[in-house]
């Protein structure tokens, strides 16, 4: 089918006749505002993408990614970039012990928070994308991680429905970028809390754009450990016995 029948399809699947001509004003007025950004210059290169010479910088809409049939982009958010500074801070005022948790970006797109997460001493560092597009380019940019600041065990970007990914069995560290709507984060969110209960696993989500922070914070399992207007952490309380596998 052809992207723009396709992208209409999609469009009212989502948001029904009145939603779809709010969303094309919408678009209008976006594309206008922001046309010099995306045909950018010689000074608008992304400094963390030049320092590494990898790609993980640009917005793109949900509607121009290889994505459309599948059912969960209706629920799916454009992707954008986190900032590798604030990522950063983050992960680095965690007091673990960051080898006994796996670190998982849900929504990982073109890889940036993987590539910041990889120089923390995770036991491995994942990311899970919907979309083969922006996780093809995410591998790319994996590739090129320089040893010298790689301080983790496996880097990898997994090509799949977060809605249906197993973590792994051990404590978690979870990343969202406000990367999907209530549907599909209630799905990640139930699973999470199964891992928590079967396998006494501890769970750290770090949310940042916490559109959907009731549904963490609604099931009694989590406490706040830092918030502000812009992100949200939060903690099941840690385990009383040993190590997990």
């Amino acid at each position: 089918m052809p992207r723009p029948l396709a992208w209409l399809r999609y469009a009212w699947r989502r948001h029904g006749a009145t939603g779809l001509v709010c969303l094309a004003l919408y678009n209008l007025f976006y594309h206008a505002i922001h046309r010099q950004a995306r045909t950018g210059g010689p000074g608008d290169a992304d400094p963390f993408d030049e320092k590494y010479g990898i790609d993980t910088s640009g917005i793109r809409e949900i509607h121009t990614l290889d994505v459309l049939a599948l059912p969960a982009a209706r629920y799916a958010v454009r992707y954008g970039p986190s900032s590798a500074e604030s990522i950063g801070a983050r992960l680095d005022t965690l007091k673990i012990d960051y080898s006994r948790f796996a670190f998982i970006d849900y929504g990982s797109g073109k890889g940036r928070v993987l590539f910041v997460a990889a120089g923390f001493p995770f036991k491995e560092v994942l990311g899970i994308e919907f979309s083969r597009e922006l996780h093809e380019v995410a591998q790319q940019n994996i590739a090129r991680l320089p040893p010298e600041i790689t301080r983790c065990g496996a880097v990898r970007s997994i090509h799949g429905d977060a809605a249906s990914f197993e973590p792994p069995k051990s404590d978690l560290v979870c990343y969202f970028y406000n990367p999907f709507e209530r549907p599909i984060m209630a799905v990640v969110a139930a699973r999470l809390i199964a891992r928590h209960d079967q396998f006494g696993c501890r769970i750290i989500i770090i949310y940042v754009d916490p559109r959907h922070r009731e549904i963490f914070e609604e099931t009694g399992k989590f406490e706040i450990l830092d918030q502000s207007p812009h992100f949200l952490v939060l903690t099941t309380p840690p385990p009383q016995t040993g190590a997990h596998d």
